[in-house]
């Protein structure tokens, strides 16, 4: 039985180095240039392209700028990060866009089930050329935009940041708004965090710029996930969005936004989340997370982030 195991695991790592042999040959083959083409104005959506065709072979970097804003704060973000990542080449902006599709490089991850991957990958090594060398510091603490899933603590009714500055820590708190700040002002902020903590969305794409011993606290919202999209009654009020509805769950059946617990797994990062006791206002669109005001319990944070920080 041990023979048969052992020859098992040997004849996995055996294939597994010829794919990753067959995946660098496919790369280098690809000296030309890509052509980032997707629309989409979420920096999520946006960084998993770029994880998808990602080749240090490329000869250039062009962006579609068709359909696109460049001034707005998603396309300076993406134009950031591709500098990162391809440090020692071109990228300009273009609206010649040829029929011909970059191929994909990589099989991408889960976005729906919450997977604990091994960070022994090429997602892992992608990340080295983007995420801070610098040493821990702070918690940082990020807050979106008032009536945007907007964080308070449930037993005060304090908004988090004002609760967590009620708090002592091993460490200092900075408190952020990322949605205020430039894509420059974010990775400073992100690159000396020991501690990242942020409700689900897309400004938890920022951990790529954290340190790699930096872990994420997601405030996540599995608490009353009832209806995916959202059913009449939640969105116009009828039904409290606490209470239980008549819908149903129709895109999947579980709470399924495992996109940052799964890119943390993916690179290395600790991961912890923390499932919210409330919420208060009403649903801003059919999205289930479009929720206004979150309430989770400022105590069991803190002790996370101690946690956390116990074992950094």
């Amino acid at each position: 039985m041990l023979i048969l195991r052992a020859l098992v695991r040997f004849y996995f790592h055996l294939t597994n180095a010829f794919i990753c042999a067959l995946r660098r040959q496919r790369q280098k083959k690809i000296k030309g240039i890509w052509i980032s083409s997707i629309p989409d104005n979420n920096i999520f959506h946006v960084w998993y392209d770029a994880l998808l065709y990602y080749s240090p072979y490329y000869r250039e970097v062009h962006i579609n700028e068709e359909g696109i804003d460049k001034e707005s704060s998603v396309q300076k973000w993406r134009l950031f990060v591709l500098k990162k990542l391809y440090p020692n080449i071109k990228i300009i902006y273009t609206q010649s866009v040829s029929e011909k599709k970059n191929p994909t490089l990589w099989m991408g991850f889960d976005l729906t089930k919450f997977i604990k991957y091994s960070s022994k990958n090429q997602y892992s090594k992608i990340v080295k050329n983007i995420c801070s060398k610098q040493k821990g510091e702070y918690v940082l603490f990020n807050q979106r935009a008032f009536d945007d899933r907007y964080l308070f603590d449930s037993n005060t009714s304090l908004p988090l940041e004002e609760f967590l500055k009620t708090q002592q820590l091993k460490f200092p708190i900075k408190f952020c708004a990322f949605h205020e700040m430039t894509v420059e002002e974010q990775y400073e902020a992100c690159s000396r965090a020991l501690v990242f903590v942020s409700a689900h969305g897309a400004g938890c794409t920022n951990l790529i710029f954290t340190p790699i011993e930096c872990p994420l606290i997601e405030i996540n919202q599995r608490t009353h996930w009832y209806c995916d999209p959202v059913c009449d009654d939640h969105f116009f009020n009828k039904t409290s969005i606490n209470d239980q509805c008549q819908d149903k769950l129709n895109f999947i059946k579980v709470y399924h936004k495992s996109d940052f617990h799964n890119l943390s797994y993916l690179i290395g990062k600790k991961y912890r989340e923390i499932s919210p006791v409330k919420y208060d206002g009403v649903f801003k669109s059919r999205n289930p997370i479009s929720k206004q005001k979150i309430f989770i319990d400022g105590n069991f944070l803190v002790n996370t982030i101690e946690d956390c920080l116990n074992v950094i």
